[in-house]
């Protein structure tokens, strides 16, 4: 399929730009007169810029953000009493993304053919997701595509900003292990050689610091490359085995959720996307079933995958709510009693929310007092490292001091 650009006017005389997937410029030719526009030109938008920048364009993708503008976009037209299409046309048109407005077109080219908003857009699964679909479906349903996707356009909000400020609560510790890391690294490697080629000619008997650092030296500079491939071949392998193997799956990533430390905030994590995806969805009015079959494909961990996939079935079988996350030993106790709180008093979406919003934070401060705890515990360790690379190497100079004024 080749991307073609045209220009064309209305009914009205208004003047139409977009763009076109097709095989050949006859099928865009066909596709726009039975649109009745009056076309002025189409082109062949690989041969319009130089190979490089078409390659560039073709490997640049779109970000969380522009999903929730063209949502939010869509949101706003609709509830204004544009039609669907219009809607996609006039979103199309001020979309900078290349790539997205390549997709947002073909799903208003579908909607126009008379396919529903929710088939075009699962066309597209790198757009969009199961959620997004599943939710626009609802909205399809019951005749509220506008407020679904405001809710959506929320949901993404809110998970990019927990994202963000995971992310900037990180940026300074991973910066000093990689400061560390060089630094230690450029001292074993750069610098250290350059004293032992000395100190072996010496003939002295060096010091236990000295002799270490020697030996760590020596098996970065020659086995690295062993080394690395070694890390390799066991990355490889444990992302095989979690490929292939469900069970093996499974456990790892339980055992990822037992970890100290790690375990407890990376449990906090996954349980906020899952009461905050689910709630978003219930209150869509989905039904509870069928919002755990779509929370269950958006986490990542795959023992909460498995504990509501057990509970979905629970359910299906006709026990409560509560029990099966209960027997799961996944949630914690403050989870459950929220769950039965919202189940008894039929507000089962305001209390996921509530759920939700007492995690996010709690994960940011987690993270923020883990890693005010960990800054200065990093810093003393690049210390001491450096410290006794500098002690292996000014000791054995001090022996030699010694022997030259003897």
């Amino acid at each position: 399929m080749t991307v073609y650009t045209y220009r064309v006017k209305d009914k009205e005389g208004a003047l139409v730009t977009g763009q076109m997937e097709a095989d050949n410029e006859n099928d865009v030719l066909n596709e726009l007169l039975r649109l009745k526009y009056n076309i002025l030109e189409i082109k062949n938008k690989e041969k319009e810029g130089s190979s490089l920048s078409f390659l560039l364009e073709k490997f640049k993708g779109f970000k969380k953000k522009d999903i929730i503008l063209f949502t939010r976009q869509i949101s706003i037209l609709l509830h204004s009493g544009t039609s669907l299409s219009e809607a996609l046309a006039t979103v199309s048109e001020q979309t900078e993304n290349k790539k997205l407005k390549v997709i947002i077109e073909d799903v208003r080219q579908n909607v126009q053919k008379g396919e529903n908003f929710s088939s075009a857009l699962t066309k597209h699964p790198e757009a969009f997701s199961e959620l997004f679909i599943s939710m626009v479906q609802v909205g399809e349903a019951g005749g509220m595509i506008d407020k679904v996707l405001e809710r959506l356009a929320l949901l993404g909000t809110q998970e990019m900003e927990t994202q963000s400020r995971i992310t900037s609560a990180l940026i300074y510790p991973v910066v000093l292990v990689i400061v560390a890391f060089v630094v230690i690294n450029f001292l074993i490697i750069g610098v250290l050689p350059k004293f032992i080629m000395v100190f072996s000619a010496s003939g002295a008997k060096l010091p236990i610091p000295t002799r270490i650092v020697m030996t760590m030296s020596w098996v970065i500079r020659k086995l690295w490359l062993p080394i690395l491939g070694c890390l390799l071949i066991a990355g490889f392998w444990i992302k095989k085995r979690l490929g292939a193997d469900e069970k093996f799956k499974i456990k790892f990533h339980a055992w990822l959720l037992k970890l100290p430390i790690f375990g407890p905030l990376y449990s906090k994590i996954q349980i906020a996307r899952f009461a905050r995806v689910s709630s978003a969805l219930i209150s869509s009015g989905i039904p509870i079933l069928q919002a755990l079959d779509v929370v269950e494909k958006t986490i990542t961990n795959f023992a909460i995958r498995k504990a509501l996939s057990d509970i979905k079935t629970a359910i299906a079988e006709g026990h409560s709510l509560v029990e099966p996350f209960k027997q799961s030993g996944l949630f914690s106790p403050m989870v459950i009693q929220m769950i039965s709180t919202g189940e008894k008093s039929g507000n089962l979406d305001q209390m996921l929310e509530q759920i939700a919003d007492f995690y996010e934070p709690e994960v940011e401060y987690t993270i923020k007092n883990l890693t005010s705890l960990l800054e200065p515990f990093m810093l003393l360790g690049m210390g001491l490292m450096v410290g006794f690379i500098a002690l292996s190497v000014l000791l054995p100079i001090f022996n030699l001091i010694k022997v030259f004024r003897g």
